[in-house]
């Protein structure tokens, strides 16, 4: 391994510029690096596509991403996902304990699946941790699952796995390491002079081992990070590592979004963890707002941006009936009373009434979610909007000459879920045109990482279901509840509100948990 240098940093103090501004720069100007043999690591896809174009790197990619390339996966045809191929697992020979299971994934913007299967979960924790199942079940707070049935569906998925050739987004990386220690003569590894990572603390110890194994072949290495945003320990991340790591710091420690009061109140959060990396920190100038003990009543959101935080989805849902109730538009991540293809559909017809002309795939949206053939709205052969493929801009006249459009006049006539219309006709009400991009956005803590907004709502609730489940696992990893709220709390730039329980189990600013 080279020279190591590491960017710690708190909330705001630009790791990921210095990292991309200084170190990237030097590395291409100074020591004169070929951009194709520099590695760019982040754990999520935010920000790739900036980097990529400014400096045309070749490797800049989510570990997972970084496997799949290198291995040249087809992950169409091999990548174990979806519901289709999960049912060839379930119906193999001697799999009839799993033919009711659901296997359904979400993946996340680092390439992780998250299961709603607890055996699941439990085997891709283990190996995200390089842990046995049983401790991966305690950790996980599953230790009620029958663990006999874990070993078991685990030994049935690396022989399904054997015998298929299929993969999960998990093996990416063990191949990886896999693949370049047979010497093959494409690999990646043997030409790179530079590696730099990205969000290093939520990183789990098997990423790590990719890292430290592409790492020990460079001359010079880059890791920014920050152990008190380690808020994926759920998904495997360990900030351990990143905690004992050994190098060159340079320390960031000015931050340009966090003002005095804020950065007090993180302060108290921050006491409260005990496994950490001491840093300085200093807040913003500027003094900011903090309100403490608010109802949504209370808060008038006409004004500015907002970021309204929870730790769950469900109290999400909770708190999203208040914005259906008193009419105010907000956007949320599987929103279903007003989806953005509902919305986009709306905006399009709006501007096609006007006499502008739209994108193509806007039209294509507003044909799935709108047009209807058996209510008349398009001519027989043209409700698939496949005749607009490859037509840059439309306008009204177009579709109804070239397109099979029959409807015209008010959105009202089309075929919309009833409280989706009720809720729409509010809004107009109320003078939301639905036009422009709604400044409220809901979204769990673990969703805002990364993030910044002028005003924060925080509510520190323990969910609304299974709230036992919660805070069981507060007690037992404290530092990882804390380090959530710390991301909630330093997501405000200009004001913060510290919202009323809604329940009777809440985490307490300054206090431990008990």
């Amino acid at each position: 391994m080279g020279i190591r240098t590491i960017i710690p940093g708190p909330p705001g103090t630009g790791k990921t510029f210095r990292l991309v501004n200084h170190y990237l720069e030097k590395e291409i100007n100074e020591y004169k690096t070929d951009p194709q043999k520099i590695i760019y690591i982040t754990y999520s896809n935010a920000g790739i596509d900036d980097v990529k174009i400014k400096h045309n790197l070749l490797y800049i990619s989510t570990m997972h991403s970084l496997g799949t390339r290198e291995l040249k996966i087809n992950t169409s045809k091999r990548l174990l996902n979806g519901k289709r191929k999960w049912e060839i697992f379930k119906t193999y020979p001697n799999h009839e304990a799993y033919r009711n299971m659901s296997f359904e994934t979400i993946v996340d913007a680092a390439g992780n699946p998250k299961y709603e299967n607890n055996h699941m979960r439990i085997i891709q924790y283990a190996r995200s941790k390089k842990i046995d199942l049983e401790q991966a079940a305690f950790e996980l707070s599953l230790e009620h699952e029958e663990i006999d049935f874990t070993h078991q569906l685990n030994q049935d998925l690396k022989t399904f796995k054997e015998h298929t050739k299929m993969i999960e987004f998990h093996d990416m990386i063990e191949l990886f390491e896999k693949k370049d220690r047979m010497n093959n003569p494409d690999s990646l590894i043997s030409g790179v002079e530079a590696v730099f990572l990205d969000e290093a603390q939520d990183l789990s110890p098997s990423q790590f081992d990719m890292f430290f194994y592409i790492e020990k072949n460079c001359k010079r290495s880059y890791i920014a990070g920050d152990d008190d945003q380690t808020i994926y320990t759920f998904q495997g991340a360990d900030p351990n590592i990143f905690i004992n790591l050994q190098g060159k710091f340079d320390n960031q420690i000015q931050s340009h979004r966090v003002p005095r009061k804020i950065h007090a109140k993180a302060l108290e959060v921050l006491r409260q963890i005990d496994n950490r990396l001491d840093k300085s920190w200093d807040a913003r100038k500027a003094e900011g707002e903090l309100f403490e003990h608010y109802h949504l009543d209370n808060i008038d959101f006409t004004e500015k941006n907002w970021m309204v935080l929870a730790m769950t989805n469900k109290l999400l849902d909770e708190i999203e009936k208040h914005f259906f109730r008193v009419g105010i538009r907000f956007k949320r991540k599987g929103n279903k009373i007003l989806t953005n293809d509902i919305l986009k559909s709306y905006q399009t017809w709006i501007l096609l009434q006007k006499g502008d002309s739209v994108k193509e795939k806007d039209a294509k949206t507003m044909y799935k979610e709108f047009i209807r053939y058996k209510d008349g709205h398009v001519a027989h052969g043209f409700s698939s909007g496949d005749s607009l493929e490859g037509i840059e801009y439309v306008s009204l006249n177009d579709l109804k000459k070239d397109h099979g459009l029959l409807a015209s006049g008010s959105w009202e006539q089309f075929k919309i879920d009833e409280d989706t219309k009720n809720y729409i006709k509010t809004l107009l009400k109320k003078g939301d045109d639905l036009m422009s991009n709604t400044k409220i956005e809901l979204s769990t803590m673990h969703g805002s990482k990364g993030r910044e907004c002028e005003n924060v709502v925080l509510f520190m609730d323990y969910g609304t279901e299974n709230q036992w489940l919660f805070l069981r696992d507060a007690e037992r990893n404290p530092d990882a509840q804390h380090r959530l709220i710390f991301v909630g709390i330093t997501r405000a730039k200009q004001r913060l509100y510290i919202m009323a329980p809604l329940t009777d189990k809440y985490y307490t600013i300054g206090e431990p948990i008990v």
